[in-house]
């Protein structure tokens, strides 16, 4: 199997590391931020590339300049976190590279030396797998998709890649849309949908979250509906999530929001119908009026 190859040059991705340590069986090179070297060894890259660049500001221009190190490092699947700077970034990349490309997986895996990637098709009523035939395989995945774990890569080689763009174009500024920390990175998430009904539904599930120290999710739907806001949204239209623990009220388990939160550790769903879609991935599962057991969490002492 050829070198696999996962860029994350403005933030590491610890979770998507460890999963393609885990497929390269530590054939794993990555390009990473200076500095955060030694923290991706520690998730299983054995060949770690630095990059020693100021502002990024301009990524067509970066993408060339990547194409030519990666065709010296002869890499033949290369994966990315599908950020914002990110999504931008693949496609020029692998237009330079003459490979295929997929977007926004939820699942990877390898079948006779070759990347097999899952990713939801057909307005995300199914899940598709998708084998780029094109000598170099490319493919982005959701932040949050993967759980991060561990696995040190036994004396990885680090070595410094220098960037000086140009300077055609100047970077003003580039902020994330809300602050506070990311709903992709809690550990544990109380989430809504439709079956919770109103806003003032999702105002107790946001007092429950806080007990809990949780992020506040919803499916779609409810955002739709105007109960949540968007920034709330799990799903493949929303943020990809993979809490240790799920709490899904009124959720009834649609495609698209299962393939946003399939990385969770434990899930609890709660639904007054027993036929829920939910149910068939919930590790516990509560047949039962939602609002009844939000009100029993929220009066727990010992939460």
């Amino acid at each position: 199997m050829s070198e696999m190859l996962v860029l994350c040059p403005f933030a590491l991705d610890s979770g998507l590391l460890s999963e393609a340590a885990r497929l390269s069986g530590g054939n794993l090179r990555a390009l990473v931020p200076e500095g955060k070297g030694v923290m991706a060894g520690e998730y299983g890259a054995s060949h770690i590339v630095t990059l020693a660049a100021g502002e990024i500001p301009e990524e067509g221009e970066f993408a060339a300049f990547l194409a030519e190190n990666i065709r010296a490092w002869g890499s033949g699947m290369i994966l990315a976190p599908a950020t914002v700077r990110m999504r931008n970034l693949m496609p020029m990349l692998a237009w330079h590279l003459k490979a295929g490309l997929t977007a926004d997986c939820s699942a990877l895996r390898l079948e006779d030396g070759r990347l097999l990637q899952t990713r939801p098709a057909f307005g995300n009523s199914l899940m598709a797998d998708i084998r780029t035939l094109s000598d170099i395989q490319m493919a982005t995945v959701r932040p949050g998709t993967f759980r991060p774990s561990k696995c040190p890569a036994p004396s990885p080689a680090i070595e410094t890649l220098t960037y000086v763009p140009a300077g055609r174009v100047k970077l003003l500024g580039f902020a994330p849309f809300s602050e506070g920390k990311p709903l992709s990175q809690a550990e544990i998430i109380v989430a809504g949908g439709m079956g919770v009904g109103s806003r003032e539904g999702f105002a107790k599930l946001e007092r429950l979250a806080q007990k809990l120290g949780a992020g506040l999710g919803a499916s779609r739907t409810a955002v739709a509906a105007g109960f949540a806001p968007y920034s709330c949204q799990v799903g493949m239209t929303g943020v990809t999530v993979c809490p240790k623990l799920y709490l899904a009220f009124g959720i009834s388990g649609a495609v698209q929001h299962l393939a946003g939160m399939s990385g969770s550790g434990t899930v609890v769903a709660v639904n007054q119908d027993p036929k829920a879609p939910i149910f068939d991935y919930a590790d516990y599962g509560i047949v039962g009026d939602w609002e009844v057991i939000a009100d029993q969490l929220l009066e727990e002492e010992n939460l």
